[in-house]
């Protein structure tokens, strides 16, 4: 599984410089894209809205109690920019955009909706609808900051099985440079957490030999030098 994703996204940096210059001249044409390939655009534009909504909505909470953690309010401009990479492919191949008409904490996938009020609460005891923490960001700067790791483990998970989906080289070059900018945001929740006594919640600590693990499901690939192969 390492080896194929591995080969796909270096794929995208190959151009078939005959076919390029045969298609100058071609009427335009709107590129086709699997049902699965559709709804995965879908999903990562709504994904990559919640967790800028999130982190909005926590900066400003955690601002208006006189702490300001300004890791919110970086990450979240870095998630607009993911957003806006998404709808680029939304446009191209003339999909609707689920977030067009909506304002922040609002999703049309009912999931993304319930799992975003799960994630700001201030309750302890929240339902998990996605494997989430049970305690929301408000109960402290820590479960803050545990959410905001927690949602870049999904974002990286969610975008590998992405990645998996398609061969479309565009596709997979935007996936690739979301599933590197969240390597950056996880790094950046663990260090504020502590590496020392960080634990993955989604991702596995480490491979071990036979497990059927691949390394790029793992914490410990990702906080290393080694996802640098991917990452360049």
């Amino acid at each position: 599984m390492l080896h194929r994703r591995l080969i796909a996204i270096v794929m995208i940096t190959i151009i078939n410089a005959s076919a390029v210059a045969g298609q100058r001249n071609a009427a335009p044409v709107v590129p086709v894209l699997s049902a699965v390939e559709a709804e995965d655009l879908i999903f990562m534009r709504e994904e990559e809205k919640l967790a800028r909504d999130v982190y909005v909505e926590l900066y400003q909470y955690y601002k208006e109690q006189g702490v300001e953690l300004l890791i919110f309010a970086k990450i979240a401009r870095s998630e607009q920019r993911h957003m806006d990479a998404i709808l680029k492919m939304l446009d191209k191949y003339e999909l609707d955009d689920p977030a067009a008409e909506t304002v922040p904490g609002e999703f049309e996938n009912p999931v993304l909706g319930d799992l975003y009020a799960n994630l700001v609460s201030g309750s302890e005891e929240n339902t998990p609808v996605l494997n989430e923490p049970s305690s929301g960001g408000k109960v402290s700067p820590l479960t803050g900051l545990y959410v905001g790791a927690w949602i870049e483990e999904r974002d990286m998970i969610d975008v590998l099985h992405a990645i998996d989906n398609t061969s479309k080289a565009d596709i997979v070059g935007v996936y690739t440079n979301l599933l590197c900018g969240s390597r950056e945001h996880l790094r950046a929740f663990v260090k504020s957490i502590g590496a020392d006594v960080y634990t993955p919640q989604l991702l596995y600590f480490a491979a071990e030999t036979d497990d059927g693990i691949t390394p790029m499901e793992t914490l410990e690939f990702w906080l290393s030098d080694a996802s640098d192969e991917i990452c360049m």
